[in-house]
């Protein structure tokens, strides 16, 4: 892998992963702190709302992301709506649902451990901690004994009934504070990476691009095997690792058919696609390293791209609400980035007069987000990237779609 250096001190040159590495040495397990307010949009205002889609709510919901009220239309572009079915664990198997059981009860001190950190610590968020473990395993003991109590039980409503838990006794992020030092130190290596794409030639930025949000989708706090790991190494020693070991082949490579669709073969071109739907995972490298550097380049391409995310906090997972921030912070550093946000109505330049400003947006495709309905890891469902073990291999491992589709998933046993 070639890597660009960049002056860091007087004689000193270090690369964008060396960077990351430094950062990282600060981002250890909770810290019990206080959700800190807003912190804004640096040198971007943000716009205007415009429309009469938005919810009644609207005065209370984040500029720059489109808003709408959850249904449960089938989405339009599955092959076989009849026969979509999101979950691929079977929970009707008494051993998976055993096994299921144990992961949840296993991982339940070090959520307890990480919501009450995110309320600061207090006596107050410790009671609340307790009684959240005690209602969430009284909740687990009884669908034990009667899987079907609450309806049909499928993985992704077993998740979603943990959020929702949290939520009740006033949880309202129990990462909240991990994902805000995650994506701090992502963000101060973002332009360094950026430049080292740039520098690649078209195929070999492809490819990198692709092992890049594999590696960085190991940042699941969800998974015991990736939390087992973070109690053995710092966060981005984990990185470090799963970056050396994303070379081809992979278990399921399709990258070959990927790689001709986007680049074509001889003198054989085929247009970009109009539109990508991006369902992202993880806040942090995951969003920042992984799925924004592959945004940008399908951007650079023609290609309009919307990121789908979670409307309401779930594990580490980056939610609608944060990511106009967080595109407003990595535009500062990329003008691909920032034309396609402003197109987007994701941000405005402050330092830009609003009739030039739309001139230029002219010529850019937009880059926008949209919240997907859900408020759990998992998700029911002009080319598709489902991203994630809860979108991609827990839910949506056999979907089939009328477009094309990618799915991006990396599990902890990839690592040994």
């Amino acid at each position: 892998m070639l890597y660009l250096k960049y002056a860091y001190a007087a004689n000193e040159h270090i690369s964008w992963m060396e960077k990351f590495l430094q950062k990282g040495t600060e981002i250890t397990a909770p810290v019990p702190m206080a959700p800190p307010g807003t912190t804004g949009l640096g040198g971007f205002e943000v716009p205007l709302s415009k429309g009469s889609t938005l919810r009644s709510d609207a005065s209370a919901l984040n500029v720059g992301v489109l808003h709408l009220v959850p249904n449960l239309e089938v989405f339009p572009l599955l092959a076989d709506p009849k026969m979509y079915e999101p979950n691929t664990i079977d929970l009707s198997d008494h051993s998976e649902l055993e096994y299921w059981f144990k992961i949840l009860s296993d991982h339940l001190p070090d959520l307890v451990d990480k919501a009450v950190a995110s309320e600061g610590g207090t006596d107050d968020a410790k009671r609340r901690g307790d009684a959240f473990a005690r209602a969430f395993s009284a909740h687990l003991a009884r669908l034990m004994e009667e899987p079907a109590a609450y309806g049909k039980l499928g993985l992704a409503k077993l998740l979603e009934m943990r959020e929702e838990c949290l939520r009740e006794f006033h949880f309202v992020d129990a990462y909240i504070s991990i994902k805000q030092r995650e994506n701090e130190a992502s963000l101060a290596v973002l332009p360094d990476l950026l430049m080292e794409l740039d520098s690649l030639d078209e195929e070999t930025r492809l490819l990198t691009l692709i092992e890049g949000v594999l590696a960085a989708n190991i940042f699941d706090w969800g998974s015991r095997a990736c939390v087992d790991l973070y109690h053995k190494g710092t966060i981005i020693e984990i990185y470090r690792m799963s970056r050396n070991k994303m070379h081809r082949p992979w278990r399921v490579d399709d990258f070959d058919a990927f790689r001709e669709r986007m680049l074509g073969t001889g003198d054989k071109k085929l247009p970009p696609h109009r539109r990508a739907l991006l369902f992202v995972d993880n806040s942090g490298a995951d969003i920042v390293l992984g799925m924004l550097p592959l945004a940008r380049e399908l951007i650079r391409r023609g290609t309009e791209v919307v990121l789908v995310a979670n409307s309401l906090p779930a594990l580490n997972d980056v939610t609608a609400m944060e990511l106009p921030d967080i595109v407003a912070e990595a535009a500062k550093h990329c003008d691909i980035l920032r034309r396609a946000a402003e197109s987007g109505g994701l941000i405005v330049d402050a330092m830009t007069n609003t009739s030039d400003s739309s001139k230029e947006n002219s010529s850019s495709v937009p880059l926008m987000v949209v919240e997907n309905g859900c408020g759990g890891p998992c998700i029911d469902l002009r080319q598709i990237i489902l991203e994630g073990m809860g979108r991609a291999l827990h839910t949506n491992l056999n979907a089939q779609f009328k477009c094309d589709a990618l799915k991006y998933i990396v599990t902890a046993l990839m690592l040994f």
